[in-house]
């Protein structure tokens, strides 16, 4: 999930993007070393797409019928719809997380498709 907080989030190509965690992890578990452990790391990585996927939906959901950019003069952002729908389908997928998938599902079948919301673009830095 790249740069869960921002209102400059994209896409990452499939290799920068495991590059990318990569690069960090290899950081990280130089000060806290149990994340060297995979079923640590990726346990970890699970809960903080849950906890991002979750502060992200009550924030823009009661706001996304009103569909905006989420930065007011920055441009290109993403719109608010599309942050939620690539969210909650990468949330849709969590099988260690079922009832979280389940919910994400729903939302996906009930709320995002009703929502003109284009699949999240690539970083424009990459040529999308």
């Amino acid at each position: 999930m790249p740069f869960s907080s921002c209102w400059c989030v994209f896409t990452l190509p499939a290799r920068l993007a495991a590059q990318t965690e990569q690069t960090y992890r290899a950081q990280v578990v130089t000060v806290y070393p149990a994340l060297a452990d995979d079923a640590v790391w990726q346990a970890g990585m699970r809960q903080a797409i849950a906890a991002w996927t979750v502060d992200a939906t009550v924030r823009m959901l009661p706001r996304s019928a009103q569909d905006a950019p989420l930065h007011r003069t920055r441009r290109p952002v993403p719109t608010r719809r599309q942050v939620l729908r690539h969210r909650w389908e990468m949330a849709s997928t969590m099988k260690e997380l079922p009832a979280l998938a389940e919910t994400m599902r729903l939302l996906l079948r009930e709320v995002a498709a009703g929502l003109d919301a284009p699949p999240l673009p690539g970083y424009p830095a990459f040529g999308h």
